[in-house]
Formats: structure tokens, sequence, C-alpha cells
């Protein structure tokens, strides 16, 4: 069989539905494409962690007789690859015993069969359902959430504590992610979703990439997410992870949110210039144990230090304390606030100080101190 299909829409199909974060080791499929062609239309299916795609285009397709092939699984990394780089105005698809050949131009390529469509098949989303909400998603939010709020979960292969891999939020907007293993949380308000629910980094990338507008439809515990063009249209089930789920567990959100309380001893401090002086610090200190920096207040003074460097300024805050962190974790923390001040408290425990919270107008921070 042989497709003919203009390359601008599938270009901009593609880059949607397959986003290469979202590609896992721990998820074979995530990794493949699904090809099927017809007289008029294209078909195409991706998967990743708790999510399907269908992506449908129109073209023109010739089927020679009985025995075409009319269907291929392949790499989707080599497939987007190849589409982005073609600047043809149309693309020939032929399906051939063991690969598709793409035609553009003067040029021609051929992607090998990964799996056989004859024996497997990818997962495609339901298209039979009633609605029982429908809500509008920001993209903007959940770039900021992506951009400022991951860094924090915890590590996707190693922890024990799968609730912490994912992001939490509720249905009034919180946005938690974080890990008692690291001792780090981080809290937004810019989850605009239908319930409260555990959402993976897959979803998360998918929500930073749908275009504007885009409307969420919840159907019992999934949801459906559609997208439709004068070229293209696409169809994605994705399902949110639940505390009540047996390999996730409660999050204990109520713990993380008495401990994001903010006090009311603060100090106010630029960010820009404490971030400049720990890359420094971390650059001096490479490949040596100095691997920690202390916050310390006295005096309204707040003194940002290591053993041989150290970076002050004056403040509006009589609280007296010292706290040591891991230099990268707190560079970390630190970068993340896209504000040009930063507010600081002491976190407390039994008298002891085990931590601090940081805050601006859009992002709260506990970090917790270094032993």
């Amino acid at each position: 069989m042989k497709f003919v299909v203009s390359t601008k829409p599938l270009k901009n199909a593609t880059n949607l539905g397959i986003i290469k974060s979202n590609i896992s080791k721990l998820y074979y499929r995530s990794g493949l494409i699904q090809i099927v062609g017809s007289e008029s239309q294209l078909k195409l299916n991706i998967e990743a962690t708790g999510i399907k795609t269908e992506i449908t285009l129109p073209g023109s397709g010739t089927i020679s007789g009985e025995d075409d092939i009319t269907g291929i699984i392949v790499d989707c990394t080599i497939f987007k690859g190849l589409i982005d780089s073609i600047d043809a105005d149309v693309i020939t698809m032929e399906f051939n015993p063991g690969n598709i050949t793409l035609s553009a131009g003067t040029s021609k390529f051929a992607i090998p069969q990964v799996l056989d469509i004859n024996e497997v098949q990818l997962n495609a989303p339901i298209s039979d359902y009633t609605a029982a909400s429908e809500i509008i998603l920001n993209p903007d939010d959940w770039k900021f959430v992506d951009d400022h709020q991951t860094f924090a979960l915890a590590d996707q292969e190693k922890s024990n504590y799968p609730m912490y891999k994912n992001v939490w939020v509720s249905d009034s907007h919180d946005v938690i992610t974080g890990n008692y293993e690291s001792s780090l949380f981080t809290h937004s308000k810019k989850g605009n979703f239908d319930g409260t629910c555990l959402l993976p980094v897959s979803l998360i990338n998918l929500f930073t990439s749908i275009p504007e507008g885009s409307k969420i439809i919840k159907v019992d515990r999934e949801y459906i997410l559609s997208i439709s063009t004068d070229s293209y249209n696409i169809i994605t089930e994705f399902t949110p992870k639940y505390e009540d789920d047996p390999d996730v567990g409660s999050y204990s959100s109520d713990i993380v949110f008495s401990m994001l309380d903010h006090s009311d001893v603060f100090l106010t401090t630029p960010v820009a210039p404490i971030v400049k002086f720990i890359n420094q610090v971390a650059l001096l200190s490479e490949g040596t144990f100095d691997q920690v920096i202390t916050l310390s207040l006295k005096d309204n003074v707040l003194t940002v230090s290591n053993k041989t460097n150290e970076y002050t300024t004056r403040v509006d805050c009589a609280d007296e304390y010292m706290i040591n962190f891991d230099t990268e974790v707190i560079k970390s923390v630190l970068s993340n606030f896209d504000s040009e001040n930063v507010n600081i408290s002491k976190m407390v425990r039994d008298d002891d100080v085990i931590g601090c919270c940081m805050w601006s107008d859009n992002l709260t921070i506990l970090v917790s101190s270094r032993d």
C-alpha cells in the first residue's frame, strides 16, 4: 500500500503526540508508533505510561490487492526525527514487508519494523464514553509545574515510595511535589485539575505541549483530551494515579501542608546574588569534599558560606539560626524561584532547627538541613 499525506500537519501532529521525555525504558511500548493507512485516512497510535494517543490525518491511499500491507509498528523516535527533517510538501509512505519507506522530493528513507502488527497492536483510546465533567487546561501553568516543581520528585527508578514519584494535585488547584527520602517538597496553586489524584511526569509533559484552550473530559477515573484541527485530529486517553491504587499508597498531603505553613518570622532577600555565589562556590569546590552550604542569620545579617567563602547581606529579621545544606540541593531549590526576592523562615521541630521554608508569590519550597 502507498499513502500520500501532507507534511506540515503530519509534523505538527507527531510533535504533539510523541513527547521524547515520555519514552521510557521501563515501558517498552512508549518507544513505538503504530501506523495504519486506508484509502482516505492515516491513523497513528502511540502509548506512554498511563497514556494512549490516536492521531488521524486525511490523505490518499492506494491499495493494489487483498494481500497489501496496510499497517506497521516502528520506532517512534526515528519516525518523528525523519518527519521533522523533511521539507517537501508531501510524503509518500509505502508499506513493505519488514519496513515502511518515506519518499519526499528526491529522498527516500526506509524505517525497519520493530513488532509484527499482526501479532501485537498498540492500545487505542476509548471512543465511546459519557462525560462526567469538562475542564480547560492552561499549558502555561503546567509548564510552571514542569520547570519549577518536578525537580523535587523522588527518583523514578530507585525510590521505594511510588506516591512521591508523581505530582499530587487537588480540585482546589494545589500542586505538591517532593519526597521524604530527600525531605524536599514544593507547593504551588497552578493545578487547574478536576479531582484529587497523582499525575505521572508523562502527563505533565503532555499538558505542557497541548494547544491553549484544549478541553479535557473526565470519564469515571479516566480523562479524554481531544484536539481537532482542519488538518488532523488527536484523541488521548490518560489515567492518573490515585492514592487508593494498590501500587501507590497515601501521599499524606495533610502532613505536607502542615510543614509548608509560612512562619510569621521571616527574612526577604534577593535570589540572584545567592544563586550566583553558590554557583561560584560549587565551581571552587569541584572535586573536593566541601559540599556543604551554610545559611546563618544573626544581628539582621544573612550569611551564606562554606568553609572558605562567604556572601553577606543585610535583612530585616531579628531571628537567629544556622542551617547546613547540601550544595547541589540548595542551589537547585533557589534556582527554581523565578521571582526577584525570596522569603526564608526556619523550620523547627522539638526546639531544633531542621531546615527552612522558602517562598515567593507563586511557589513554596520546603528543604531540610544536612546532618
